[in-house]
């Protein structure tokens, strides 16, 4: 049985968009313990139509970030 790794900040996630646009990002915590992910090309939070994405946890994030794309886990 393989288990899952649940990402930790200082992580890179790859976002696919449809399938030709794709972001690297890393995992980030703010101020208050607040998750988000940057854009390793422009330095950029990832944001939707309500702002940057941000969420308490990390599990939370991951959920957010899947409802705009695939998610995957870049190996180390």
């Amino acid at each position: 049985m393989t288990k899952l790794k649940l990402p930790d900040v200082g992580d890179h996630l790859l976002l696919k968009i449809e399938s030709q646009f794709s972001h690297e990002v890393i995992l980030t915590s703010l101020d208050d313990d607040e998750y988000c992910a940057i854009n390793l090309e422009n330095g950029k939070g990832i944001t939707d139509d309500d702002g940057l994405i941000c969420c308490d946890s990390i599990p939370e994030l991951l959920g957010e970030l899947q409802k705009h794309s695939n998610v995957y886990f870049m190996e180390d």
